[in-house]
C-alpha cells in the first residue's frame, strides 16, 4: 500500500501525522507533560535557551482526545477549502507559518505554560480565508462579504470560548491569524499564477522582483519571529 499519494490534498497527510504522534504520546507513551516536552512541546524556557524547533514540532502535537478531535474536525472543515484556493504548495507554506507564528507570540506572553496543538495554525488558515475574501469583495461583493461576516463571528465567538477557559493559549491563536493573514498576502499577492487575484497592487513586477520582494517579506517575518522568542 502506498501512503503517499501527490493527488491526495496536504491536510489529510496532517491529519494523519497529528493522529499518529497523538496515539504515541498519549496510548503509547502515557500523555504526561514530561513526554510531551520530550517530543517537542513548546514551553519558552527551553526555546529562548535554544530549542527553536520547537516551535515547529508543537504544532503536531495534541494534549488529550478532546483537544485532538476538535482541531481535527476545524482541519477538515477549512482545509479542503483553503488548499483548494491557495494550492498545495502555499497551503503547507501557510499552514506552517502560521503554526510557527502562533507558538513564538505564545512563547513571548505565555512563558511558564506547556503549549501543544495545531490552533495557532489553523487560526492562520481562518486568517487565510479573511485576505482571501477581502480581495474577493472587489469581484463579487455579496459573496465575499456573507463570508467576512461569517468568519468574523466564528473569530468573535471562539474569542469568548477562549478568554473562558485557562486551558486555552490564546496568545497562539491570535498569533497564528495574524500570521496567517501576513502570510496569505504574500501568496496571493506574488505566488499565485495565472489567477484574477495575482499582484492587483503590483501587477507591473516581474518574475524575479517578486520573488525578491518575497524573500524580503519572509526574512522581515523570521526577524519578528526571533524578536518575539527573544523577550526575557
Amino acid at each position: 500500500m502506498n501512503l503517499y499519494n501527490r493527488n491526495r490534498p496536504i491536510y489529510i497527510y496532517i491529519l494523519f501525522i497529528n493522529a499518529v504522534l497523538w496515539l504515541l504520546t498519549e496510548i503509547i507513551l502515557g500523555g504526561s507533560t514530561t513526554t510531551l516536552l520530550n517530543l517537542g512541546a513548546n514551553y519558552a524556557p527551553y526555546v529562548k535557551n535554544g530549542d527553536t524547533w520547537r516551535l515547529f514540532t508543537s504544532i503536531f502535537l495534541h494534549g488529550g482526545i478532546s483537544h485532538l478531535i476538535f482541531n481535527s474536525i476545524a482541519l477538515l472543515a477549512f482545509g479542503n477549502m483553503v488548499e483548494n484556493i491557495f494550492g498545495k504548495r502555499n497551503f503547507l507554506i501557510l499552514y506552517i507559518c502560521s503554526g510557527i507564528s502562533g507558538s513564538a507570540l505564545s512563547v513571548t506572553f505565555n512563558s511558564n505554560v506547556v503549549s501543544v496543538g495545531s490552533s495557532g495554525a489553523i487560526f492562520g488558515m481562518l486568517g487565510g480565508l479573511i485576505v482571501y475574501y477581502y480581495y474577493m469583495r472587489k469581484i463579487n461583493s455579496f459573496y465575499a462579504k456573507g463570508n467576512l461576516y461569517g468568519l468574523g463571528l466564528m473569530l468573535m465567538l471562539n474569542l469568548f470560548w477562549g478568554l473562558s477557559s485557562t486551558r486555552i493559549d490564546n496568545w497562539a491563536h491570535l498569533g497564528g491569524l495574524l500570521g496567517g493573514m501576513f502570510c496569505s498576502f504574500i501568496l496571493i499577492n506574488f505566488s499565485f499564477e495565472r489567477t484574477y487575484l495575482n499582484s492587483l497592487a503590483f501587477v507591473k513586477l516581474n518574475i524575479m522582483y517578486k520573488r525578491i520582494f518575497v524573500f524580503l517579506c519572509f526574512l522581515i517575518w523570521s526577524c519578528i519571529i526571533t524578536l518575539l522568542i527573544s523577550v526575557k
